[in-house]
């Protein structure tokens, strides 16, 4: 955790973008989304609460692994998702479209 908020951690970190190495800033603001998207419920949290698992489940995981990784999936790809549209998902569905359109197809 760091004393400063998160408007202050982006803009340092918008600040100083190209002064480094590697992938140590974009790694860098996928620690801070990620950690803004672990603190937030999920828009759909409350209505549909094993969206990730079934996902998981639908995609060959076996339901206990689907049960163990689900909350990690999800606030990762919240994450990524939010890095890659600029907002946040409203559904879990934005979050399935996005992989099977830049990922699945990518494969």
């Amino acid at each position: 955790m760091s004393d400063l908020s998160y408007t202050e951690r982006a803009q340092f970190l918008a600040a100083v973008q190209g002064m480094g190495e590697g992938d140590e800033i974009p790694e860098a603001c996928f620690r801070l989304v990620y950690e803004m998207e672990s603190e937030t419920a999920a828009p759909w949290a409350q209505s549909d609460p094993f969206a990730a698992e079934r996902y998981l489940a639908a995609r060959g995981a076996t339901p206990k692994n689907a049960a163990a990784n689900a909350a990690e999936f999800e606030v990762s790809m919240r994450a990524l998702y939010a890095l890659a549209t600029g907002r946040p998902a409203q559904s879990f569905q934005d979050i399935a479209d996005w992989i099977e359109q830049n990922v699945d197809s990518a494969q």
